[in-house]
């Protein structure tokens, strides 16, 4: 009976954690086809369809009412993936994500990866021919609000974002260059990608640790790229950092449990 209720909190929180993360994600979503006009009219159609399709299947599968949260990765899929990308490697990709990175764990909220990032990754890496783009300066900007408004509600951990955009200026400047212009792309993954609430650590020593090691991981794996923007790096950089947050939180409660121990003898 508590499990159950703690299911559903979870369940609840997650469905409004997704709809605020939409609603940050339209303005650039909207921006996005207004510049590219019809040819990005199908790709968001076969996205949103393939997010939809996935949700309800596993709702009627498990029972529950269907979660919108699936639309979030689907927009993001649609803002990084190259124009050359066919609408089956988009579906498949994004498909990928949902279940093996969402769904099969619970839904939203239960897994641990930025699904978003593992579609992007996934895309990347089952089709080497395709490069990721990152959003235009005016998506960017049409993010600011959407992405201002998640750091400030704590939908987006305020810490992972300072900790990995300090974390890459730092390595960038020491062993590669820094470019004024990354700025905008760097906090957009950092937000919409690393700051996953549900993907980061929940502590707030893990925030910091989780941010550093996503900002520092795209510095390295993204450092050959510079000053430009290699998406690709800062995807993986955010899977594998995503991957470590467990073991982050696990390292956390282990040093409060010794300081503890250390504290009353």
């Amino acid at each position: 009976m508590i499990r159950k209720a703690l299911l559903d909190l979870r369940a609840r929180a997650a469905r409004r954690c997704g709809v605020f993360r939409l609603m940050a994600l339209a303005p650039p979503a909207l921006v996005h086809l207004w510049l590219t006009g019809a040819a990005a009219v199908p790709a968001l159609l076969v996205a949103v369809s393939v997010a939809l399709g996935w949700s309800f299947l596993f709702a009627e599968l498990r029972g529950r009412g269907p979660l919108l949260a699936g639309l979030v990765p689907a927009l993001l899929l649609v803002l990084f993936a190259p124009p050359e990308a066919a609408l089956w490697q988009l579906a498949l990709a994004l498909s990928l994500a949902l279940v093996m990175g969402e769904l099969i764990f619970g839904g939203a909220g239960f897994g641990f990866l930025s699904t978003g990032a593992l579609a992007l990754a996934f895309l990347t890496f089952s089709f080497p021919g395709l490069a990721l783009g990152m959003p235009g300066p005016m998506v960017l900007w049409a993010a600011l609000p959407g992405g201002g408004l998640l750091l400030l509600s704590g939908l987006a951990p305020w810490r992972v974002v300072l900790a990995g955009g300090t974390a890459f200026a730092g390595l960038a400047a020491l062993f590669w260059s820094l470019s004024p212009g990354l700025i905008g792309p760097v906090l957009f993954v950092l937000v919409f990608l690393a700051a996953d609430p549900f993907a980061a650590p929940v502590s707030g020593p893990g925030h910091w640790v989780h941010g550093g090691l996503a900002g520092g991981l795209a510095a390295v794996l993204g450092g050959a790229a510079l000053p430009g923007v290699d998406v690709a790096g800062l995807v993986f950089a955010v899977v594998l950092a995503g991957i470590c947050a467990p073991l982050v939180d696990a390292g956390v409660i282990a040093a409060d449990d010794l300081r503890a121990k250390l504290r009353h003898g």
